[in-house]
C-alpha cells in the first residue's frame, strides 16, 4: 500500500505505506504555505526564517551562537552594513507598530495575523500580496481541481549511463514538454534535441499515439508505448515501440501473427544493446543489433509469472511492475519467478452495464494463508542457459520474500531476503562464475524491535562493493560493504537522525555520497554529503531552517536537480553538485524551473490558511507532533469547529514541512475551521524507538495518542468548539478514524469520516500485515486490537460516514460490509454510507473522485452546521 508524496493532494492519503516510485512524466505537485508559529514552544517560527525545531545531535550538531556571530562579523562590509541597517529599521518598525496599536490604528485589536496570510512567499514585498482581506475569496474544491493551487515540477529524468566518470558526466537528461520529449544536458543549457516530430506512428494502416518511456545509455534508441491499459498501482499493458533517434524510424518491439499485442513492460539493458519484455507472463529478449528475439521462459500462465510481480509483490515489496535485474556488462540478468498456484483467490466484481456482474479472480494472500512461492533465476547470454539460485542454506522457509537484488561490477548478485513476516533477514550472494549462492549476512529485526521494509535500494559502487541502509543505534543509516561477501560493514553515517531512501547520488572520482536525511526532526528532509569511508559529513542545506528537499543526481555524480519543497515557495534548480550549498550565490541565482510563480500570484487572491507546528507531551512523556491549520482571519477569541486528519500507518508520515495545499486546507479556508494533523506513535521520521511502538500492536497506540493529543490541545487553547469535533482518514487513515471513534466513544470526537477503511487486519494482504503484526496464530492482538469490534461504542458518536469502492483491489469492500453487518447486529444506525460502483482504492471511476470529495465536504459542512444532531 504505497503512499506517494508526489501525487495530487486530494488523493495524497489513500495508501497504506510510505514508499516512493520513479516517474518519467510530469508530476502535479500541489504545494502549501507553511507558516510555523508554535505557541507551545520556546521559539517562534515564521516563513521568512523557518528556524530549526530541535537541536541536532551526533555528527550534525547545531552551530553555536558564537559561531553565528563570527559568521556575521565575517560578512563583507557592504553586506554587514545592510544587515545592521536592517536591524535598525526593524527596531523602528516595532516602535511604530506599538504606537499604532496604542492609537487604535488597528480596527481589530484581537486579530492574530500570521505571515502566511499576508504573503504567499516569505520574500514577497508586492503590495498586491497585502490587499484588503475583504477582497480575498475562500479556496474551493473546484479551484483545486482546476489546478489553481498546483505547481508543475520541472520534468527531468537523468539518463542512467553505467560506468560514467565524473569527468565524462555532462548531465544528459530527458525532459517532457507537452506531448514531446527532448534530450537535454545540464552542462549546456542551450543543448536541446527534440526526439520525434509527432507523438504518433502510422503502422499497418493504423495510427498509434505514443508516449516516450526511456532513452538508452547510448542515447541512440528510445522506447515508446501506445494503447496503454492500466492494471494495478504500477503495472499496465501496452504496445511498445523502438525509436531510432538518428533516423526517426519507429518499429514495434513485439509482433505476433501480424498483430501488435500488449505486453506488460519493456526495458533496455544497461549498455542499450538489448530489450527485455514480458508477454503473457514470460520473458523475451530482443537483440537490437541482430533483431533476434528469444523467449527465455515458457511456463508463464495465470498463476505463474516470470519477471513480472504478482499483486502482493507489486504492491508491498517491489513497488514496481518488473522484476528483471541486469548486470552492467550485459553478460547476465536475473529475474524473480512468482508461483501463485496455492494463493487463495479474491473475487472482484465489476457491475458496469452488464446484466450479470463480471468477476475478476485476484490472487490475494491474507494473513495466515498461502503466500506466493518465489525463486530467483539467472540467465546467461553467452551460454543461453537459465539457472535457479539455490537456497540450501536458507533458514527463512519456503515462502520467503525477496525484497531486493543488485549486481556488483564483479558479476556477483546480491539478494536480500526475509521470512514471510519480514522479521528475519538474509543477504545472499550468487557468484556467476561458480554458480553457487551463500548467505553472507543475517540479522533479526528484534534487535531494534522492528521489522524489515525497503528504505532505499542497494547501491553498488566500483570495485565490487555496495552501500546499504542498516539500522544503527535505532536509526536508519548508510553502511559500506567493501566486498559483496562482507558480513561487517563500515558505518558511513551516524547520529540521532535518519537517512531517507538510501543513496541519492555518488561521485566515483571523489568517492562522495549524496543523501537525504531528517536532520533530527520528522518534518524535515535535508541534503548531505559524506565520504565513502564515513568522514567529512556535511549538510548542504541549512539544518537550522525547517526545510524539505528532494534530490536526483546524474550518473557520474556531477549534476543534480535540487528541489526545495517548502515551507516557502518551492524551487527546482539544476546545479553542479561540487559547487552546491544552499547559501552559495551560484545556487541562489540559479534559475527556478518550476511554475511556482504562477501559483504565488494566484494565491494572493485567496484566503490562504496559516499553519503552526506544535509538539504535545503526553502523560507518559511521549512527544507527539502536530500541525495546526488556521483560517485566514483566525481570531483566538472565537470558537471554531475542529477536524483531525489522520493516517497513522507504521513508518508512514502525515506531517511534512512541504509547501502544500490540499483537501484539508480548502476546508479550513472555505468552512473556517481548524485542522490538526497528528502523527501517533509508530509513524516514521523519528527513528526505530518511536516507530517500533507499532510492532504487533496495530490499532492500539493510534487511537490513544490521537485522543490524548486532541484533548490536551483543546485544554491548552480556548478556540475549539467541543461540540463540533470530527476526525477523518482514508485507507489506513480510515481504520485509524474508526478505531479512534470506537476507543473514544463520542467523548472527544462527535463526528467521523472513513474512506476505504480496513476494519479487520485479517482481511488485508499477508506481506504488509504480517510485517507489522506477525502471523495470526502467534499474535492474539489481531482480534483484541486490530479489528473494529466494540461497535456498541459507535452509538455514542453523533454521526459518522463510511465510503468505499466496490472494486477496491487493495482494501477490499468486504471490510466495510463485515463492519456494516456488525452494526446491524448491534442496532447501530447513526451513520451514512456511500458506495462507489466499480471504483478501486483511489475511487475515481466514472466521476467518482469528484463525488467523493464533494460528499465529504458537504457532509462535514452539514455536521458543523449541526444538521446531524436531530437525526
Amino acid at each position: 500500500m504505497a503512499r506517494n508524496s508526489d501525487t495530487d493532494r486530494l488523493d495524497a492519503d489513500i495508501e497504506l505505506q510510505n514508499q516512493t516510485s520513479r516517474r518519467n512524466s510530469f508530476q502535479l505537485e500541489e504545494l502549501n504555505n507553511f507558516a510555523i508559529d508554535d505557541d507551545d514552544a520556546d521559539l517562534v517560527y515564521h516563513p521568512d526564517s523557518h528556524k530549526r525545531l530541535n537541536n541536532l545531535s551526533g555528527d550534525l550538531a547545531g552551530r553555536s551562537f558564537y559561531h553565528r556571530l563570527h559568521q556575521f562579523l565575517s560578512l563583507p562590509k557592504t553586506r554587514r552594513k545592510i544587515s545592521i541597517l536592517g536591524i535598525v529599521l526593524f527596531i523602528v518598525w516595532i516602535v511604530l507598530l506599538v504606537t499604532f496599536a496604542h492609537s487604535g490604528a488597528f480596527q481589530n485589536g484581537n486579530k492574530t495575523v500570521y505571515p502566511g496570510q499576508n504573503s504567499t512567499s516569505p520574500n514577497s514585498t508586492d503590495e498586491s500580496a497585502l490587499k484588503d482581506p475583504q477582497e480575498r475569496v475562500p479556496m474551493t474544491l473546484q479551484d483545486s481541481r482546476t489546478g489553481a493551487f498546483s505547481i508543475f515540477s520541472y520534468d527531468l529524468v537523468f539518463i542512467d549511463i553505467p560506468g560514467l566518470s565524473y569527468e565524462e558526466d555532462q548531465g544528459y537528461y530527458l525532459h517532457r514538454s507537452g506531448s514531446y520529449h527532448f534530450l537535454k544536458k545540464a552542462s549546456d543549457s542551450e543543448f536541446n534535441k527534440k526526439l520525434y516530430d509527432q507523438p504518433q506512428v502510422e503502422y499497418n494502416g493504423q495510427t498509434h499515439r505514443f508516449s516516450l518511456i526511456s532513452l538508452n545509455s547510448k542515447l541512440n534508441k528510445a522506447l515508446l508505448v501506445s494503447e496503454v491499459e492500466a492494471q494495478w498501482r504500477y503495472s499496465s499493458y501496452g504496445v511498445y515501440w523502438i525509436l531510432d533517434v538518428d533516423s526517426g524510424a519507429i518499429k514495434p518491439v513485439f509482433e505476433k501473427d501480424s498483430d501488435l499485442p500488449r505486453v506488460s513492460f519493456a526495458e533496455f539493458s544497461p549498455q542499450g544493446r538489448y530489450v527485455t519484455f514480458v508477454f503473457e507472463n514470460n520473458i523475451y529478449l530482443l537483440d537490437l543489433q541482430t533483431n533476434e528475439q528469444t523467449q527465455i521462459t515458457n511456463d508463464g500462465n495465470l498463476s505463474i509469472s516470470n519477471g513480472k510481480p504478482d499483486w502482493v509483490y507489486e504492491e508491498e515489496v517491489l513497488s514496481s511492475d518488473r522484476a528483471i535485474y541486469w548486470c552492467q556488462d550485459e553478460s547476465h540478468f536475473s529475474f524473480i519467478r512468482f508461483d501463485d498456484t496455492d494463493v487463495p483467490v479474491y473475487d472482484l466484481e465489476y457491475f458496469r452495464d452488464n446484466t450479470y456482474p463480471v468477476t475478476e479472480k485476484l490472487k490475494y494472500p491474507k494473513p495466515g494463508y498461502n503466500n506466493p512461492v518465489v525463486s530467483v533465476h539467472v540467465y546467461s547470454l553467452s551460454g543461453k542457459t537459465t539457472q535457479e539460485v539455490t537456497h540450501d542454506d536458507s533458514r527463512l522457509g519456503s515462502d520467503y520474500v525477496v525484497y531486493q537484488m543488485a549486481w556488483t561490477d564483479g558479476e556477483q548478485l546480491i539478494i536480500k531476503e526475509t521470512d514471510r513476516t519480514s522479521r528475519l533477514v538474509d543477504i545472499r550472494v550468487y557468484d556467476s562464475e561458480t554458480k553457487k549462492s551463500t548467505v553472507v549476512r543475517s540479522f533479526d529485526t528484534k534487535d531494534y524491535e522492528g521489522w524489515y521494509n525497503n528504505n532505499g535500494d542497494i547501491y553498488t559502487v566500483p570495485g565490487g562493493g555496495y552501500i546499504d541502509t542498516v539500522v544503527y543505534d535505532y536509526h536508519d543509516h548508510l553502511a559500506y560493504f567493501e566486498h559483496a561477501t562482507d558480513s561487517e560493514p563500515k558505518i558511513i553515517t551516524k547520529g540521532d537522525w535518519d537517512v531517507v531512501d538510501g543513496v541519492a547520488g555518488y561521485n566515483p572520482t571523489s568517492k562522495l555520497l549524496y543523501l537525504i536525511g531528517t536532520a533530527g526532526n520528522a518534518l524535515e528532509r535535508h541534503i548531505f554529503t559524506v565520504k565513502l569511508d564515513g568522514t567529512d559529513l556535511k549538510n548542504l542545506t541549512n539544518t537550522e531552517n525547517v526545510s524539505t528537499y528532494q534530490l536526483s543526481v546524474s550518473s557520474g555524480g556531477k549534476y543534480g536537480l535540487v528541489k526545495y519543497k517548502g515551507p516557502a515557495i518551492p524551487t527546482d534548480k539544476i546545479i553542479q553538485m561540487e559547487n552546491f550549498t544552499e547559501d552559495k550565490e551560484e545556487y541562489v541565482q540559479s534559475k527556478n524551473l518550476n511554475t511556482a510563480n504562477m501559483v504565488e500570484e494566484t494565491l494572493k487572491r485567496y484566503q490562504v490558511p496559516s499553519k503552526e507546528y506544535k509538539t504535545v507531551t503526553l502523560e507518559d512523556g511521549t512527544k507527539i507532533d502536530v500541525i495546526e491549520v488556521r483560517p485566514f482571519d483566525f481570531n483566538p477569541r472565537n470558537k471554531y469547529p475542529l477536524l483531525v486528519s489522520v493516517y497513522g500507518g507504521p513508518g508512514a508520515q502525515k506531517l511534512s514541512s512541504a509547501f502544500n495545499y490540499g483537501f484539508e486546507e480548502v476546508l479550513v479556508s472555505s468552512l473556517e475551521i481548524i485542522v490538526w494533523y497528528i502523527d501517533p506513535r509508530g509513524t516514521g521520521g523519528r527513528g526505530w524507538k518511536y516507530k517500533a511502538f507499532a510492532k504487533d500492536k496495530i490499532g492500539y497506540w493510534e487511537p490513544r495518542d490521537i485522543v490524548e493529543t486532541t484533548q490536551r490541545l483543546i485544554e491548552t487553547t480556548d478556540y475549539i468548539d467541543m461540540d463540533l469535533t470530527a476526525i477523518w482518514g482514508w485507507s489506513y487513515g480510515g481504520f485509524t478514524t474508526l478505531k479512534t471513534l470506537e476507543y473514544d466513544s463520542g467523548t472527544t470526537f462527535k463526528y467521523g469520516m472513513a474512506v476505504a477503511p480496513v476494519t479487520n487486519w485479517l482481511l488485508y494482504d499477508s506481506i504488509y500485515t504480517e510485517r507489522y503484526m506477525g502471523r495470526p496464530e502467534d499474535n492474539g492482538n489481531y482480534q483484541s486490537m486490530s479489528k473494529i469490534s466494540d461497535v456498541d461504542k459507535f452509538k455514542q458518536v453523533t454521526r459518522f460516514i463510511i465510503m468505499h469502492g466496490t472494486a477496491d483491489d487493495n482494501v477490499h469492500y468486504q471490510n466495510t460490509l463485515q463492519l456494516l453487518d456488525a452494526f446491524d447486529k448491534k442496532g447501530v444506525e447513526n451513520y451514512d454510507m456511500h458506495v462507489f460502483p466499480d471504483s478501486n482504492h483511489n475511487i475515481n471511476h466514472n466521476n467518482a473522485n469528484m463525488v467523493v470529495y464533494d460528499k465529504l465536504y458537504k457532509w462535514l459542512e452539514a455536521a458543523f452546521d449541526k444538521k446531524w444532531v436531530s437525526l
